[in-house]
């Protein structure tokens, strides 16, 4: 089990708060009422797309019928009102909580993939802070190792790449914001991370060109041998073919060059 299902206790107090403001605001229950009369009214609220109200039925099942046949199905569909709410964290602990009661498997199943839709939707654009796409791209992972077969890993799958080349995106931004500052040495980091961490992304042969490039600029002219080689192997059809090839030549050539003021400058000794 991932640190993801460990939910912070400052999160756990406000879904606290959430439910009790969600049970307070609903109606008393009447006697002789059972639990799958409660489930029946909170799903036709669902259903209805009254998620709030749905929330509050589904609330009173968790509080006055927590050992009831229905009890995991009413926490499932609280969540899942959440998140149509789009209250995508609270939505996020509540799928949890599912996850960690160890509920039946095809509710588990959902479970981890709506967990992991939280995250996903909470994933911001590549300017800002990508903790939740580290995040989302980590619960993906685990509803795939988990459900190769189910009918949503195609869709978890291509959500996974599509944040890893949002976390590479923003690598690469920074690698092109250092290399136009004239700081090859930092924009090799940033491109490195990207060559390295993702690999897979769109992203990776645009990186490994403005890796060559820094290095051309630090004059480690070998690195830069070594980097356009292994890029003409990974990347034969990359946009930045032609360029890297004559960034190669000029490597090779200025390394030459070196090595002869060298020997040079040895024989003089």
């Amino acid at each position: 089990m991932t640190s993801l299902f460990r939910v912070a206790p400052l999160l756990a107090a406000v879904v606290f708060v959430a439910v009790g403001l969600a049970a307070c605001s609903g109606s008393d229950v009447p006697e002789n009422t059972t639990a799958e009369s409660v489930f029946r009214l909170g799903m036709q609220e669902y259903m209805d797309e009254n998620y709030q109200d749905a929330i509050q039925h589904f609330e009173v099942i968790r509080l006055q019928y927590t050992g009831s046949a229905v009890a995991d199905s009413a926490r499932y569909f609280t969540a899942l009102s959440r998140f149509q709410r789009e209250e995508y964290l609270l939505a996020s602990y509540e799928f949890n909580q599912i996850i960690l009661g160890g509920a039946s498997r095809e509710l588990m199943a959902d479970a981890y993939f709506h967990f992991a839709q939280c995250y996903y939707e909470m994933s911001p654009k590549v300017q800002l802070d990508q903790t939740y796409t580290t995040r989302a791209i980590d619960a993906l992972q685990n509803f795939i190792e988990a459900y190769p077969l189910h009918p949503k890993a195609q869709q978890a799958e291509r959500q996974t790449l599509e944040l890893v080349n949002r976390l590479a995106e923003k690598e690469y931004i920074t690698g092109i914001l250092y290399e136009k500052m004239e700081a090859p040495s930092s924009a090799v980091i940033y491109f490195s991370t990207v060559t390295d961490r993702f690999y897979n992304s769109e992203f990776a042969d645009d990186a490994m060109a403005g890796k060559v490039r820094s290095l051309v600029a630090m004059r480690r002219y070998a690195d830069a041998v070594t980097a356009a080689k292994e890029f003409a192997e990974k990347y034969p059809d990359s946009e930045y073919r032609s360029s890297v090839a004559s960034l190669h030549e000029k490597a090779e050539m200025l390394q030459e060059k070196a090595e002869r003021l060298q020997q040079e400058r040895s024989a003089g000794k």
